[in-house]
């Protein structure tokens, strides 16, 4: 009796002691459903993004701090990426032709007339997206994603005429040529985007569509930069 009575006044490792197994449990599992989203999002090669235009703009949409204003100046746009302006003053506006997900539309340099119309200077192929737009000495200068056919570099004059200056730059993964800008020096400098992010190709890539259209695809590696000044 004495022996059974011991046993009686041991505890059973219950209660708190196992209370936090149900947290670690939904910890995990929080932690599994944040880690890569396009698990939950099966492709057939590429995002099953659908595009459902015009979007409606309100300015009230958006906070401000004290003291400033905003108006929209033009509406109606696709995947608007960059703004410039000629010498007299005028508003232009790249729309990319493209936005991840596998949407595509076509690429265009629009003129922002007075009232918000919009005039078409010149639209692109399906090798967007567009990303950007300067204006200099008479032209524009325009960077082409080149998600298909690889990057490039474009001239565009006011009547249209679109004349690649760079082209094949290793832009048909998740980012693209960007920019561009032009220096003191008169010189088009742009950015350069890599296939990856973490130059490892893996199968968010194979899923997000780049991948089976460029299977050799893949970054270039790195080199030692030295900074004077």
């Amino acid at each position: 009796m004495g022996h059974d009575g011991d046993r009686s006044n041991q505890r059973t490792p219950t209660g708190p002691l196992l209370r936090p197994a149900p947290l670690l449990l939904i910890f995990f599992s929080v932690l599994f459903l944040l880690a890569g989203c396009f698990r939950f999002r099966p492709s057939e090669g590429g995002g099953q993004t659908s595009f459902h235009p015009p979007r409606k703009i309100s300015p009230s949409n958006i906070a401000l701090p004290n003291g400033y204003r905003i108006e929209p100046v033009a509406t109606e746009l696709t995947f608007p990426t960059g703004v410039t302006f000629d010498a007299d003053g005028r508003i232009y506006v790249v729309e990319s032709g493209y936005s991840y997900g596998e949407v595509w539309t076509t690429p265009r340099l629009l003129r922002i007339d007075p009232g918000g119309g919009l005039t078409v200077i010149a639209s692109g192929e399906k090798n967007g997206p567009w990303n950007g737009a300067v204006y200099h000495q008479g032209a524009f200068y325009v960077a082409e994603g080149g998600e298909l056919l690889g990057g490039r570099i474009l001239k565009i004059t006011p009547d249209g005429t679109i004349t690649p200056l760079v082209e094949n730059l290793p832009s048909m993964g998740d980012h693209h040529t960007n920019g561009p800008a032009v220096g003191p020096d008169g010189s088009i400098y742009f950015g350069q985007g890599t296939y990856t992010n973490s130059g490892v190709v893996g199968e968010d890539n194979w899923k997000f569509g780049w991948l089976a259209r460029h299977p050799e695809a893949a970054d270039i590696p790195c080199r030692d930069v030295t900074v004077q000044g």
